[in-house]
């Protein structure tokens, strides 16, 4: 059976790390709403594989699949295959990288400390942000000013305590957000893409740029001429095969900064690593809804009241195409808007050949 699964709780159900796990009421809505976005992507049976229709593996899912039969048991991912998926899903996956793939490019290109503590004692009084070892999005994150512990001090112990330590990081001044996708397989780990992306001053996802590879990578050789980044997707790539490979099978997203050190604009190259589907290889899928020459922003908006939603996709300039059917203006509605939608996914169109 082919079939699409939109399980945008993955994170939060590995947070938790049970099968009979309930989302907030909001991330069901989410999952809703935007559960047609899978349809971009290739179909595929349910069953545990590198292609596998679904967001990310955990417990929760695979305990709704086995109850809904919609796959045999055997397809699904054991025990022990869950533990690696969640095990390589921490945050701790991304601190061990990031010194291993840094060693593999030249000293002095790169920038990036991470470390996970146990001890909230241990912690350097400077401005730092704060991650759990599980969430994703956004979510699980704290900047704290360094004046501002004593007043943080009881919202960083909570976040100790949820998950036994917590990850601590310098605060970069970040230019710029993107990622490498890849693909593991059962024998080796493939390149699919470079995804650039926004984020808000809070590190939640803003939204992709689509655009040819070519010109997504001419803007990161633009931003940053000096670096060599096919030194870096084989790096990034050999550190994945070395964990990955006999682990995990699937999609897993670098994602990197761009970040300004002493005037200096350097990558740090591995900020997190999703070991799931993301936005990111997502948007690798659109580039062929767009026309030739034709550039979009991939974007995600939401409003808790369904009218005032419906009025702001309304407003938006109405989508145009080409006779191939291609967007080549306005904006592109990819999720239905029903009468009790509350999120929305959408391309505009932020250029194309005939405005250059």
């Amino acid at each position: 059976m082919k079939v699409h699964l939109f399980n945008f709780s993955h994170d939060l159900a590995l947070a938790r790390n049970v099968a009979n796990y309930t989302p907030p009421r909001n991330v069901q809505i989410m999952e809703r709403d935007l559960a047609s976005l899978v349809s971009l992507l290739p179909q595929a049976d349910a069953s545990y594989t590198e292609h596998a229709p679904v967001w990310g593996w955990d417990l929760s899912l695979v305990r709704k699949l086995k109850a809904a039969t919609v796959c045999s048991p055997s397809a699904l991912p054991t025990t022990a295959q869950l533990a690696d998926i969640r095990r390589l899903s921490s945050r701790l996956t991304a601190v061990e990288m990031l010194p291993a793939v840094r060693a593999r490019l030249p000293e002095g290109t790169t920038v990036g400390e991470s470390s996970f503590v146990t001890d909230i004692a241990e912690v350097k009084k400077q401005r730092s942000i704060f991650k759990t070892p599980y969430s994703g999005s956004g979510r699980g994150l704290r900047v704290v000013e360094a004046g501002n512990f004593a007043s943080e001090m009881p919202k960083l112990e909570s976040m100790f305590n949820a998950q036994g330590g917590i990850v601590v990081e310098p605060y970069y001044d970040k230019v710029a957000d993107f990622a490498l996708e890849y693909l593991v397989t059962p024998s080796e780990v493939q390149f699919l893409g470079l995804s650039v992306f926004e984020t808000n001053a809070n590190n939640a996802y803003l939204g992709n740029r689509i655009a040819l590879q070519s010109v997504l990578w001419q803007r990161m050789s633009q931003l940053v001429p000096q670096f060599d980044f096919e030194q870096l997707i084989e790096a990034v790539c050999e550190e994945l095969r070395g964990r990955f490979v006999g682990h995990y099978l699937g999609p897993p997203g670098v994602d990197m900064m761009v970040v300004r050190e002493e005037g200096e604009l350097k990558v740090h190259p591995c900020v997190e690593v999703n070991v799931r589907r993301t936005m990111g290889e997502l948007s690798l899928h659109m580039l062929p809804l767009m026309a030739e020459g034709t550039e979009g922003f991939f974007r995600i908006i939401y409003d808790k009241d369904t009218a005032s939603l419906r009025r702001a996709v309304d407003a938006m300039p109405a989508a145009v195409y080409d006779g191939c059917g291609k967007l080549t203006g306005g904006t592109k509605i990819l999720t239905p808007l029903n009468a009790d939608t509350h999120y929305v996914a959408l391309i505009e169109v932020a250029r194309n050949k005939a405005s250059v």
